[in-house]
């Protein structure tokens, strides 16, 4: 979930998305991070993730996140519902 190469607002963004999918990740690594006492990147901990994603979660409210989303963004909605359209008739 949260990669040592990605840039401050990816962790940022990561750690929303673990929220608006309902995953505890972000919390458990930063209390990890806290208990080993190193920090994930020299250039920022993940306490700093963590407080900038609330941060941004009081300011602009949750990220609501849909299947299909990043398909019917970078390809287009035809693509989007052909996804998920073989999404349904897979389950």
């Amino acid at each position: 979930m949260f990669c040592v190469l990605a840039p401050f607002d990816v962790l940022v963004r990561a750690a929303r998305l673990c929220w608006a999918l309902g995953l505890p990740l972000p919390a458990g690594y930063r209390d990890l991070e806290a208990k080993i006492g190193h920090r994930f990147k020299q250039s920022h901990s993940l306490a700093e993730v963590y407080a900038e994603a609330e941060r941004l979660e009081r300011e602009e409210g949750p990220l609501v996140w849909n299947r299909g989303d990043a398909i019917r963004q970078h390809l287009g909605a035809g693509e989007a519902d052909d996804y998920l359209a073989r999404v349904a008739l897979a389950t």
